[in-house]
């Protein structure tokens, strides 16, 4: 386990950071996509989806530049000592809720999926404590397990959906739509790309993920998560032009769940699955519990550094209390129509602030406070070892 800066080793590596900041967002937004999109863009959708990965990369540009300031301390322990204590407790409160915002909506979204459609007998209060359950024991084995428990199963199941999808090109009905329409309308194209945004808006995972890479690989972990970014948004154009090509433009605005609608016609000849699709959103269900596993861990050490409580007894209480609110807030809301309100509402337009607000007011700050951020830095360095 992490319980605080003495006991951060052993740490993760550039490729484990990029899986987990990956994964950080993966999940949010896939069951409605591209639903938002394509009820405001039509068929420029596509173009809204590949400004939503441009808008993205240099937002982890920007919150990278941030995490550099102090790399050794988390977003929670070095922003009061840069911007003051009560402007850094509000971006640790902030963060805070943030993190189970996010994680509630994941697990009222991905419970409603599973209940309506493999587990009908099931309540849904059932569904989503299984999934928080699970995410609190994988968050409590600490990141450097969190990290491998995803490169075993995360990898394998990323690229069996990209199979999946490419095999998905058979069931198209409307092949004219593959084509990227060259009429842009960027009124239209802006608004698909914001409504839609609820794709990316977890990475910020990495502002108290970001000490726990090895020293040496920091930047190598940028690249892999930069590359991570890269995957996804290959993996989305492809389901955006399977979606699309399937179900047209004038329907997909009135689907609940269009990704998880093409996955259940999906069948593959010559498997002993006969709906192959469906194994795939079955095997999602690692996406979300490593969704939310990911955001408990997150939300435990921005707890402590914000209450300056570390020790061996803060981070499982900080876990187990974070695990009891997101499953009671999930099964408080009615239904996942109430989430999109939420989203739409309040989590887009309160992480596009956080996203872009926090670094730039941090970085901006920090410009002015040089010698502060120098002090800092040494401060937080490991010490070298004792010779001899």
């Amino acid at each position: 386990m992490d319980f605080g800066k003495s006991q951060r080793l052993p740490r993760i590596s550039g490729l484990q950071f990029g899986t987990v900041v990956t994964a950080g967002y993966m999940a949010m937004g896939i069951f409605y996509f591209p639903r938002e999109m394509v009820t405001a863009a039509g068929r420029d959708a596509i173009w809204s989806f590949w400004l939503e990965g441009l808008v993205t990369y240099f937002l982890m540009r920007l919150t990278f530049a941030m995490n550099r300031l102090v790399p050794n301390e988390t977003l929670g322990e070095f922003a009061p000592k840069i911007v003051s204590t009560p402007i850094g407790l509000l971006i640790g409160l902030y963060t805070v809720v943030y993190h189970l915002a996010l994680a509630i909506v994941a697990a009222v979204l991905f419970g409603y999926v599973l209940s309506n459609i493999f587990l009908p007998d099931t309540p849904v209060w059932g569904v989503t404590g299984a999934l928080v359950l699970a995410s609190l024991y994988i968050a409590s084995l600490g990141i450097s397990s969190l990290a491998r428990t995803l490169q075993s199963g995360y990898i394998p199941m990323v690229l069996l959906t990209i199979l999946t999808l490419v095999l998905a090109m058979g069931v198209i009905r409307h092949p004219v739509l593959l084509e990227p329409p060259v009429n842009i309308q960027v009124i239209p194209i802006l608004q698909g790309a914001y409504r839609e945004y609820f794709l990316f808006i977890g990475f910020e995972v990495s502002v108290t993920l970001y000490p726990f890479i090895r020293n040496e690989e920091r930047r190598k972990g940028e690249r892999f998560a930069y590359l991570g970014l890269l995957l996804m948004v290959f993996i989305g154009t492809i389901m955006y032009e399977a979606t699309m090509a399937t179900f047209g433009p004038a329907f997909i605005p009135i689907m609940r769940w269009p990704v998880v609608s093409l996955m259940r016609i999906l069948a593959v000849n010559g498997f002993f699955i006969s709906k192959w699709g469906m194994l795939v959103v079955v095997l999602w269900t690692i996406a979300v519990v490593a969704f939310i596993a990911i955001r408990l861990w997150c939300l435990a050490h921005d707890m402590a550094a914000m209450i300056h409580w570390h020790s061996r007894y803060s981070y499982p209480t900080f876990l187990l209390i974070g695990a009891i609110i997101i499953f009671v807030f999930s099964i408080w809301i009615p239904n996942a129509k109430i989430t999109d309100y939420i989203t739409q509402t309040f989590l887009l337009p309160l992480g596009f602030l956080y996203l872009l607000g926090i670094p730039l007011l941090i970085l901006t700050v920090a410009h002015f406070r040089k010698p502060t951020v120098r002090k800092l830095r040494q401060k937080t360095e490991p010490e070298p070892p004792t010779p001899g």
